[in-house]
């Protein structure tokens, strides 16, 4: 098992596959749904490298599969609501960042999770926006986002929760979470640039997986084409996994 390294120099021939493989199941993931793929890429990337590379690598990921599908995406996202979620994200992530100092970085995660499984609950049971909702909520929704990065490195879930209650299309959905982890990777890219995690290295395996990235986004968008109308079954399940997985790392913690 040596192959399964962290040191830069040292990733060996099966190491690579396997953080290809990873990326392609991942990016097949993403492409269809809009999202997901750190939360598929960083707990799989991590048994191949550092977990600290495994979300640099898979934030560098993000950002160059981002800037290739944003021009498609940018036709059909709901921009209005982009804007005023971005806002509350770059408000509130140090606020996050802060309680997160105050709080276990367990704690933090049940937290995290006990909101993940409510906003599962309540999707689940319908609770759905009549219209999109205004400036102020929308940016309160991008400030909860933003302290969910502050707190977990995990802007997601709000934003998941907020389009998949709209009643905009399963292509706006998509189209606009697209768009919005995008921004939400350019700035966790620049934190993690400035702390030095993401460097020459990671920024080289992101370029060296770009082009699997983009073939895998692309089978996922095929089978979003043919298979759309499972979209907000697999968001919620992928939601629920989410509130699961966060779990069970806080437990993991604490005890």
């Amino acid at each position: 098992m040596e192959w399964f390294t962290t040191a830069p120099d040292a990733l060996g021939l099966h190491a690579i596959l396997a953080l290809w493989a990873v990326v392609a199941i991942s990016a097949v993931f993403r492409g269809f749904t809009g999202f997901g793929f750190a939360i598929t890429a960083v707990p799989l990337l991590s048994l191949v490298v550092s977990p600290v590379r495994a979300v640099a690598l898979a934030t560098g990921l993000q950002i160059v599969g981002g800037l290739v599908d944003v021009r498609s995406a940018a036709r059909h996202c709901h921009w209005p609501s982009i804007r005023w979620l971005v806002c509350g994200v770059v408000v509130t992530s140090p606020i996050g960042a802060l309680i997160l100092t105050w709080v276990s970085a367990d704690v933090a995660r049940l937290l995290v999770s006990a909101a993940c499984a409510a906003a599962v609950a309540a999707l689940s049971l319908g609770l759905a926006f009549r219209r999109m909702p205004g400036a102020a909520g929308t940016v309160a929704m991008g400030g909860l986002a933003g302290l969910f990065s502050g707190l977990a490195a995990m802007p997601g879930p709000p934003a998941i929760v907020y389009y998949l209650a709209s009643p905009l299309s399963p292509v706006q959905v998509r189209s606009s979470l697209i768009v919005f982890f995008l921004f939400a990777a350019m700035a966790a890219g620049i934190s993690l640039s400035l702390t030095g995690a993401l460097g020459r290295m990671e920024a080289l395996l992101a370029l060296v997986g770009l082009p699997i990235m983009i073939a895998g986004s692309a089978l996922g968008a095929f089978l979003f084409r043919r298979l759309g109308g499972a979209h907000r079954r697999v968001s919620l399940v992928t939601l629920a996994l989410v509130a699961l997985l966060t779990a069970a790392k806080g437990l993991a913690g604490l005890l």
